[in-house]
């Protein structure tokens, strides 16, 4: 199993690498802030369900809330501070680093794993590091 920090920084560094705030908040908003799924979904107008499924798939990178917990605590305020390479324009998503465009999210998400994933890997790794040598 791939160490749970890097996990989750990957999949944290790619939400907001495709400029995903509400998702990102969200999470935050439950690991962090300790908000409901309820609360959450009333709070950014969207399912409480769609909540519920942010946190599942953390929790299946890490098999544990508390180390979760622990991972997006440290990671978060390193996480907010990169700037996005895709936006959304006229309900594409358009990648600012070779201007391709997509129909979903999902396929954005799917094009930096593929064709920008050096820089992908080397935001997460920047950020574990920076998370490891402030616990060391």
């Amino acid at each position: 199993m791939e160490d749970p920090v890097i996990v989750i920084t990957r999949y944290l560094v790619l939400k907001k690498l495709v400029n995903d705030t509400t998702t990102l908040l969200a999470i935050k908003d439950y690991y962090v802030d300790g908000l409901s799924p309820s609360t959450i979904g009333y709070k950014y107008k969207i399912s409480k369900f769609r909540v519920r499924g942010y946190i599942q798939r953390i929790t299946d990178k890490t098999r544990n809330h508390l180390i979760a917990t622990n991972i997006i605590r440290r990671v978060f305020p390193s996480i907010m501070n990169i700037e996005p390479v895709v936006i959304k324009v006229s309900n594409k998503y358009l990648c600012l680093l070779c201007d391709q465009t997509f129909s979903t999210e999902l396929m954005a998400e799917n094009h930096l794993k593929k064709k920008h994933k050096d820089l992908l890997n080397n935001v997460v790794n920047q950020i574990v590091q920076s998370i490891r040598k402030q616990v060391s």
